[in-house]
């Protein structure tokens, strides 16, 4: 064997060696989401969950975040409310960041403010929210892209025009019109993957993704997950992203 094909051999070798490695630390990522309190509650008042400084640390201010939380939504009136035609919003941080739902039509749309020559709202359409089920909702940000997630599927994506805006609000879940519960919100300053989106989903709910509300089985399944369960790897530092997402400034 010439000094040609052995040098071939050895790339081959090592490239295969990368791309194996590559898929090892991709599917070891820890998971780094992060619960706010309370863990749980009624849709029919408006619901404070985390801190103002969760919210900005770990999803506005960083390149990247994603909000995971169960939401069940009972049957909700078709009809507008005269005097009161405001669209419900199921959950939102401050004028920032908004789930809203028309009333009458039922649309659902993502409303993010943001900052160019004006300050302005750019409207993300979604799929219409689910009702009389739980639904494992998560929005993942990347820069100025927004997608959104009904139970590890995409009900929406695009990318905002202008940068978005940062307020010092926390996240709300909620409205005095609503009727239903909602439980496990969490945060993470990172763009959650659907692989890890769906991994999220199956260890924390049933199949028909009924979150486990029982303490006890919540405990027994997270004893096996990360971040403190037997299987996990360390968390004491950031994990590995995919370099193809990563962002140089704030807002790429």
């Amino acid at each position: 064997m010439n000094l040609s094909s052995i040098l071939i051999v050895v790339l081959v070798i090592a490239g295969l060696c990368i791309a194996i490695s590559l898929v090892v630390l991709r599917s070891l990522r820890p998971s780094i989401l992060e619960s706010l309190s309370p863990n749980t509650g009624k849709l029919n008042k408006i619901n404070n969950i985390g801190t103002a400084s969760q919210a900005r640390d770990l999803f506005m201010a960083p390149s990247m975040g994603t909000l995971t939380v169960y939401i069940y939504s009972e049957t909700n009136s078709k009809t507008v409310v005269v005097g009161n035609s405001e669209p419900l919003r199921i959950l939102q941080l401050g004028n920032a960041v908004q789930l809203q739902v028309t009333q009458g039509s039922g649309s659902t749309k993502l409303v993010v403010r943001t900052q160019g020559s004006v300050v302005q709202n750019e409207y993300i359409p979604l799929k219409d929210f689910p009702e009389q089920k739980w639904v494992h909702l998560a929005i993942v940000r990347e820069g100025r892209r927004y997608t959104v997630y009904y139970n590890g599927k995409v009900a929406g994506s695009s990318r905002t025009q202008y940068f978005p805006t940062i307020n010092s609000s926390q996240f709300s879940i909620g409205d005095d019109r609503l009727r239903g519960s909602f439980a496990f919100p969490k945060l993470a300053p990172t763009a959650y993957r659907i692989e890890e989106i769906n991994k999220e989903l199956s260890t924390t709910s049933d199949t028909r993704h009924k979150p486990y509300l029982d303490a006890t089985t919540q405990n027994f399944f997270s004893f096996f997950t990360c971040p403190n369960g037997v299987f996990c790897f360390s968390t004491t530092s950031q994990p590995t992203l995919d370099p193809l997402k990563l962002w140089k400034t704030p807002y790429a």
